[in-house]
Parts: C-alpha cells; structure tokens; sequence
C-alpha cells in the first residue's frame, strides 16, 4: 500500500497473518511495517551497488512520531547520496556488543527454545565459568580463531578451574579438561552462527569453524557374566537387610564421618525403590533419569511397555521382558502418587542413586562402574546373544545408526564363525597335496 505516513494513517493499517508494509508517498523508500500482532515499525529501504538494503528508524508511538520518523528517513537518504551505508553502520554498532551479552541472549532466544533443561544448566555452567571469564569482555565482532583456539587451550588446561564456597554448606567446583573445552567449542560456534543469523557478524565469519576439538576416548564398560552374578547377589542382600559392605569402591569419594557419629558397619538394606531402580536400569537399558522420573501412568503391563512421554531423543517406546514387568509388579504402589519409585519424601521421586550405588559396588567388588554402564551392559547382552545393531539401537532409543554402532564389535560371533570357515577351506586346499 501507498499513502502518506501519519499517525491516523499508520494506525489504521489492520493487522493481517503476515507483516504488511505502507509507503511514504513523499520520501522514497520511508515506509512502516504492521506485524501480525500489531507492532508498527517505521524503516527506510534503498538500494546501493545493485543490492537492497532495509534499516529500521523505530517504532511507532514509542521511538517516533510519523513526522520525526520523516525527519530521520531524509537524513538517512542523505547519507546513502553521500556513500554511506546505514543498514552496514548500524550492523556493525551492534556487532559493539561483548560475548558475554551473546551468550545471554542465546540461553534467553536459543536455548531456552530448544534444549531441555539438563542441556539448559550445563550451557549456563559453561557460559558462567569458561567463557565469560575468559573472553567475555571481547566484542562479537573482534573475536577471531585465535581467541577460540586460546580458550580450548585455557579451559583444557584448568585455567578456569575452581573450588569456592557459596552458600552455607555449598561448594562450587570447576574443574576443565579436554572434554569440557570441546564442549565449550560447540557452544561458542552455535553462539557465533546464531550471530550471524542476528546480524551481529557477516555471514561465514564463525570462528570456531576449523577449530580442531581434542580427541575424546569413551571408554565403554560392560559387566561380564560374574560381575552380573555378583551384583544381582548385592541386590538381593540389600532387598533382605544383609548387604554387607568391606570397603568402600577406590573410586569413590571418601566418605567424612558425621559430627558425634560413626559410619555404620555391618549389614544394612536398602529402600526397595532403589533396589528396583537399579534392577530396571539392568533389565530396560534405560538412562537413569527416564526410570527416576517414571510414572504409573507411563507404565502399560498388558501391553509390556513403557510409553515415555519424553527421553533425550523425544517420546520414547520402550519394550518390557518378563524380569523388568516381574519387577514393576512388585513394586507396592502409592495411591496418592503417580511417581513408580518414590524416594524417602512420600509422593516425590528418588532424587539420586549415587549413595546406594557405591553400597551395592562395593559389596559386589565393582570397580570403575557407572550407573550408565548398566545401559551398555543391556546392548552388550543383546550383541553377544546374535541382535543386530539395528535392533539394538531400537531398543535402546537411538536415533542415529552411529549411537549404536559402539557395540559392533560385541556382534562380532558370526563373523568370527564365517572367517573360521574361510580359514578351514583355504588350509584344507592348501595341505590337501602334502601327503601325498
């Protein structure tokens, strides 16, 4: 639409399901965009070597009235007549701003958009002890791919690394590595891509781009036939009061003694929540936090599934053997909670399994074993007994054929089967004329 901009006309202009656009019939290009939920922004449009560029003045009723938005737009013509560039000019004032007001506006637009929430506290945690403190006072503009490689090399070094007190009784502990640093590289290069996007930096400028992350080694523990023996007696005398506990795992932390206090010798148990946690860990393949927060109303025996609302790859089936359904049988319910496991507060769920995992370790010998190993030790069973990867992966949730590729190696039996077969024909061929 054309027409003289004023404050009756910008005003009249209604609102439809995309932006739409009124022009100054006075000044070329002046014109005022309505968005669908009615903002009114005054911007001026030109062109200049062949391109189009748009600048926004302001908006409406807030920053200009019609007539000073005129005025800006003729002094914005004025400069295009003279050589400049608004629309660059005013990127590149914003490009003035630091990494540390990148970073908020990414967990603010970004993050809190499309991560969850696990996702949400480890970027803050980046952001807060790493990057901030190591380039956030920069400009979005001035950072380069030595800056980027510098703060790999800082975090991977325990440059950022501390131990401080907060509040009463909390401590805050950071400590870097390699693994840390390649996190923070991918964080930093979404920032920068994101700034691009938002005009804070030309387009392919990232420089994370090209940055070499450190090599990272995932160790993958299973347990092995007696170590499977060995646990599912700890659970048992756990069940029963008996677990007897010699020592505590090397690889635990040492355990202080309470003020006025021992710690406690000799058999214990261990609330039956936990012990039919662990046991779904072993018998679903389940990451620990889809089984602490699992619902009744997730559970369908007759159907032998669990239907997971949400997972760390979405919504998520999850298929039930007669051990893991003879364990949520068992289970004794509350009727005033939908929680399947309910820690030591009525109606909540088990907040951590770390204490009672070091208990069952170090009463089954266990050493260097991760709650999540349990989940490795479910597929390894699964690859040693002839599933395919495929099924595997289905199983588990994966949704990217690579997440299960880890385990090939377990399936490995009928390959050694066909090269054995191999071997014996060719030697056959080979010795079949020696005797004679």
């Amino acid at each position: 639409m054309r027409g003289k901009l004023t404050k009756r006309s910008v005003e009249a202009i209604k609102p439809s399901s995309r932006d739409s656009f009124l022009w100054d019939t006075e000044v070329r290009g002046f014109g005022c965009k309505v968005t669908p939920k009615g903002g009114r922004t005054y911007l001026l449009q030109y062109g200049r070597n062949g391109r189009d560029y748009r600048v926004t003045i302001g908006r409406h009723g807030i920053d200009y009235t019609a007539e000073q938005a005129r005025i800006e737009a003729l002094r914005l013509r004025g400069a295009v007549a003279s050589g400049e560039n608004p629309a660059i000019v005013k990127m590149r004032n914003r490009s003035a701003s630091t990494v540390a007001e990148l970073g908020e506006r990414y967990m603010t637009e970004y993050a809190a958009a499309h991560k969850k929430p696990s996702a949400i506290a480890q970027d803050r945690r980046n952001l807060d002890n790493h990057i901030v403190p190591l380039i956030g006072n920069l400009t979005i503009s001035a950072v380069e791919r030595a800056d980027i490689s510098r703060v790999m090399r800082d975090v991977a070094n325990g440059k950022t690394k501390k131990d401080e007190k907060t509040t009463f009784r909390g401590r805050r502990i950071v400590r870097g590595g390699e693994i840390v640093a390649n996190r923070v590289q991918a964080m930093l290069s979404k920032m920068f891509t994101l700034a691009e996007e938002w005009n804070l930096r030309p387009e392919g400028t990232n420089p994370c781009r090209g940055i070499k992350r450190y090599t990272e080694n995932k160790v993958e523990r299973f347990l092995s036939t007696d170590e499977l023996a060995r646990l599912g007696a700890a659970l048992a005398a756990a069940e029963r009061g008996e677990l007897l506990i010699e020592d505590i795992c090397p690889t635990a932390p040492p355990t202080k003694k309470r003020r006025g206090g021992q710690r406690k010798v000799g058999p214990r148990s261990e609330r039956p929540s936990v012990v039919a946690a662990i046991r779904l860990l072993l018998f679903t393949g389940c990451r620990v936090g889809e089984i602490l927060s699992l619902r009744w109303s997730h559970v369908h025996i007759e159907r032998k599934l669990l239907l997971l609302p949400d997972s760390k790859t979405g919504a998520k089936a999850v298929y039930l053997s007669e051990a893991a359904i003879q364990v949520l049988v068992a289970i004794k319910r509350n009727p005033d909670s939908d929680y399947v496991l309910e820690g030591n507060i009525a109606c909540r769920p088990i907040v951590s399994l770390r204490k009672p995992w070091l208990h069952l370790c170090a009463a089954a010998k266990l050493e260097n074993l991760r709650l999540h190993d349990l989940r490795h030790s479910f597929a390894s069973v699964g690859a040693a007994g002839g599933l395919s990867l495929q099924m595997i992966g289905a199983l588990l949730g994966h949704t990217q054929p690579t997440t299960t590729a880890r385990y090939a190696h377990l399936a490995a039996s009928p390959l050694h089967e066909a090269a054995n077969t191999i071997g014996a024909k060719m030697v056959a061929a080979m010795t079949s004329n020696l005797g004679k």
